[in-house]
């Protein structure tokens, strides 16, 4: 069969397919499929073939590609929200059907949404915005501050969390772009999200993990915690802690079994062998001292959170902090878990000092 979409530029209108002999039957089987999807009423884009290269990246690329094209379509706007995320390379995680966000640097009267697009309106305060290869966006503050008002705590809080954690900018900066939105939709729930941001945790999928089970009624770990033993040496540094119940967290991501991969030349089957008998060699040090523990994968943790909760609060329930014969070291101090549990608990010490 001839391809006669492959004959029509990538962005194209329907006078252009009726043109090339394409009948709104076979337009509704191309968008049925996804080899095409519809950008605005009356306007489609051809499906780019799949590439070489990480999924992120693929999604990234191809979501950059509708963003530039939008922006030609709506002059005056600039890319926001997730786009301007994706624009920044911040740690975000994209769906496929993702629309893409458009904020009107000159004001507007409401927000809309068409075909994969948002058009977000603008509002009392200044749209700072910056260029990012090409293109124009909100800058990193305002971006942030955006998604914390529209998205869920767990993804808002993990960019938030990256970003300042790889210095592109600061919690203060954030805060000041809140503190103009002042009767803005979605505000409480920024507020509230900025509340648990911690960038001392290390990846997307620990501070994911941590706000979606606070979500679900677990409290907040202290996040990289070294644990030691009797003789002061350390045992493992484990994401997560529950300090009254003696209960370690670790986040399993997929990057931590591929290290060996580049540091020591093995394949990847090997190199996932490898970690994963360290891993439980390690866990079970942690066991020995007197601690208990729970994993869990990427995957778990999106999909069924409730189950990861479940395998948590079994954990805390078997724990008993009087059995621990270790120590903790925090922010370079060495504490036990009893002087861990009191600093907590103080009013006049937030933790955030010693992490």
């Amino acid at each position: 069969m001839v391809d006669l979409f492959a004959e029509l530029p990538r962005l194209f209108r329907w006078r252009d397919a009726r043109a090339a002999g394409i009948t709104r039957h076979r337009l509704r089987q191309a968008l049925h499929t996804h080899e095409v999807h519809r950008v605005a009423h009356g306007l489609y884009q051809r499906s780019a073939a799949l590439e070489d290269g990480e999924p992120w990246q693929l999604l990234r690329g191809r979501h950059l590609e509708r963003c530039a094209e939008l922006l030609a379509l709506h002059p005056g706007h600039a890319a926001s929200h997730q786009t301007a995320a994706a624009l920044h390379d911040l740690d975000l995680r994209l769906h496929p059907d993702m629309p893409v966000h458009l904020t009107a640097i000159e004001r507007v009267p409401r927000s809309r949404r068409v075909e994969g697009v948002t058009l977000h309106h603008a509002d009392s305060v200044r749209n700072d915005t910056v260029e990012v290869d090409g293109l124009r966006a909100t800058t990193i503050a305002r971006t942030i501050a955006d998604i914390l008002r529209t998205s869920t705590p767990p993804h808002s809080v993990a960019v938030l969390d990256g970003a300042v954690r790889d210095r592109r900018v600061t919690a203060a900066e954030v805060w000041s772009v809140l503190r103009r939105q002042v009767r803005w939709r979605g505000r409480p729930r920024a507020l509230e999200a900025f509340a648990l941001h911690d960038p001392t945790r290390e990846t997307w999928l620990e501070s994911y993990s941590f706000v979606r089970f606070y979500e679900l009624g677990l409290p907040l770990p202290l996040p990289q915690v070294e644990i030691l033993d009797e003789g002061f040496h350390l045992v493992a540094r484990v994401d997560g802690l529950l300090e009254e119940t003696g209960t370690f967290l670790e986040a399993d991501g997929a990057g931590k079994y591929l290290i060996p991969v580049r540091e020591q030349g093995l394949s990847e089957a090997e190199s996932v062998q490898l970690s994963m008998t360290l891993q439980q060699q390690r866990h079970d040090r942690l066991l020995a001292l007197g601690l208990t523990g729970a994993r869990w994968t990427t995957t778990e943790a999106v999909q069924t959170p409730e189950a990861v909760v479940s395998r948590i609060r079994a954990a805390m329930r078997a724990g008993d902090p009087a059995t621990f014969r270790g120590w903790l070291r925090i922010g370079g101090q060495v504490m036990s878990l009893h002087e861990a549990c009191r600093m907590r608990q103080s009013p006049t010490t937030p933790w955030r000092q010693v992490s």
